[in-house]
């Protein structure tokens, strides 16, 4: 090994293998991405490829990633697999994995996978990945089960492979437990072999750098990521900032508080005065909730430093115990990012006034609205899958929202066509919705409006995991509310969240809340409006009364 390459403080050499940590989690997610088997991983994204060094410290994640996965992964591998794993108990060709909600990212569908790295008879690095698998068992994924144990089955940490082989009993009991077994099976064995390229690649890299360890090379990443953040954190005006949202809730609605405490080079951020836990699935897990924290601080801070463990350091959080954000052992949480996607919105509101040029409106992607479809064919084969719906994004300080985006959650969408493939739906419709994104002098992304009809011949359960049906996104900085959603059954109003059956040759109507506003709607450009107008994405009656544009204006 040549000292200019164990030089670490050279920042070429650094980029270069940093960049190329980053390009094998990449390998790995198109390995993923390429074999599974279910159109939520497959389409949807619902993964991610993280490598981590020997201590379980996150060094590299795939470019398109889930930004909740990406904390959660290294939370999980340090706080739970290492302990109970030691590396003196592993072997090559060794695999772990969980879904444990509380270990993982908060309910039970996520699959989280562990690959340790030898070279040398020694541990160097693991290979990790999360992603959501399609079945679980249990009541399909929705905001209507009361605690865990009806969302599905529990698997604890364990050995999935050993030295390479299968756990063949684990296998079983999974297949046994779930509606789609082979979609399953095939997922989870799609993530073993991501993890194997990561393994793969990482031995490679290290084989033509000269690397006996990655220790060095981790250090680095980490020290420099930290000082990033910290030197960021330090231009802010130190002080607490706080703010609140409702939301819709269940049977009743919730509250979220926050209380951003910026200090000298570091931010603590306190949930306390958020509502208690609910006895339904959404609640959020200490891991899920760290993860949206510290993803919506990233955002404001240093958005351009690639994510890893060193990002993290600075920033701390904390919810009362008991409360929506810090549930007790066991409590339901399978639709927990209705209420966890809302986290980044509810820090941007809080710091509006010490970041106005970097703060997003509410988005009415926070949270996703799921449509999770399941039943059985004549046949009497079992089907199901879930299609993710996004409204708009809010208004930014430079520009409008982006209209129906995944933020921030980060994931794709079904195509129209592997989704009826998957499930006997035709999607009748799927628009934009003038006028729905908050007014401002940037405006909020549109929602949409989306038809789904059942066009099997028997009966068909919908699990609706929906928000913002009730409370509207909120704009910042002066920018005005989006509007609201709606969920109707031809053309009637239905309760939206949990499950409903859909009789065949009926509807389910969606209409996706748009995005808030940024900025006194007053100060937008004519350009801007008459833009507008011309796309239809504003009537004349919303240009008058609320950007007052006038036509004979100069």
């Amino acid at each position: 090994m040549s000292e200019k390459i164990a030089d670490f403080n050279d920042p070429i050499t650094l980029q270069v293998m940093w960049d190329r940590l980053v390009f094998i989690a990449d390998q790995a997610d198109s390995a993923l991405g390429r074999t599974a088997f279910s159109p939520i991983v497959r389409e949807n994204h619902d993964y991610v490829n993280v490598v981590l060094d020997a201590k379980g410290r996150a060094l590299a994640q795939c470019t398109w990633s889930i930004p909740v996965f990406i904390t959660s992964l290294p939370m999980a591998a340090q706080n739970h697999f290492l302990p109970a794993f030691p590396a003196q108990t592993l072997k090559p060709g060794d695999v772990l994995a969980t879904n444990d909600p509380m270990i993982g990212t908060g309910h039970l569908p996520d699959m989280v996978m562990l690959t340790p790295v030898f070279r040398g008879g020694k541990i160097v690095a693991y290979a990790g990945s999360i992603a959501h698998l399609p079945d679980i068992g249990g009541r399909p994924q929705s905001p209507d089960s009361t605690d865990m144990f009806e969302e599905g089955i529990r698997i604890p940490m364990l050995k999935l492979y050993k030295e390479g082989q299968p756990n063949t009993d684990v296998f079983a009991v999974i297949e046994a437990s779930v509606r789609l077994p082979n979609e399953v099976r095939g997922d989870i064995q799609s993530m073993v072999a991501s993890n194997e390229v990561m393994s793969r690649e990482v031995l490679r890299f290290m084989d033509e750098y000269g690397l006996d360890d990655l220790d060095g090379l981790a250090d680095a990443i980490h020290g420099r990521s930290e000082a990033h953040m910290r030197k960021a954190i330090a231009s802010w005006p130190q002080g607490s900032y706080k703010a609140e949202v409702m939301l819709d809730g269940f049977e009743t609605e919730v509250k979220l508080c926050v209380d951003v405490q910026v200090r000298k080079d570091s931010i603590h951020v306190d949930y306390t005065g958020t509502s208690p836990e609910v006895a339904r699935g959404i609640n959020v897990v200490p891991h899920y909730r760290v993860a949206h924290t510290v993803y919506a601080l990233k955002c404001l801070l240093d958005p351009d430093t690639p994510n890893n463990e060193g990002c993290m350091l600075p920033i701390t959080d904390d919810a009362p115990l008991g409360s929506i954000l810090n549930p007790h052992p066991h409590a339901a949480g399978a639709a927990r990012n209705l209420i966890g996607h809302v986290i980044p919105s509810l820090i941007f509101r809080a710091l509006q006034k010490v970041v106005p040029d970097k703060v997003v409106g509410d988005s009415g992607g926070a949270p996703i609205w799921g449509i999770n479809c399941q039943g059985h064919h004549a046949d009497g084969k079992a089907y199901g899958s879930a299609q993710n719906f996004h409204g708009g994004m809010g208004g930014r300080s430079t520009m409008d929202g982006l209209d129906t985006l995944s933020f921030p959650s980060n994931c794709k969408v079904t195509p129209i066509e592997m989704y009826e493939l998957a499930v006997p739906v035709l999607t009748e419709c799927k628009a934009l919705i003038p006028d729905s994104g908050g007014a401002g002098k940037f405006r909020g992304g549109l929602g949409q409006r989306g038809i789904l009809r059942n066009i099997s011949d028997r009966p068909m359960n919908i699990y609706l995991s929906t928000e913002r049906v009730k409370y509207p996104c909120f704009g910042v900085v002066g920018g005005q509310d989006g509007t609201s959603g709606a969920v109707r059954v031809d053309g009637k109003e239905v309760f939206a969240k949990g499950k409903l059956v859909l009789n065949p040759g009926e509807r389910l109507e969606l209409e996706l809340p748009g995005g808030g506003g940024w900025g006194n709607p007053k100060e937008r450009s004519r350009e801007h409006v008459e833009s507008d107008l011309r796309e239809g994405l504003v009537t004349k009656a919303q240009a008058r009364s609320i950007y007052g544009y006038t036509e004979d204006a100069a």
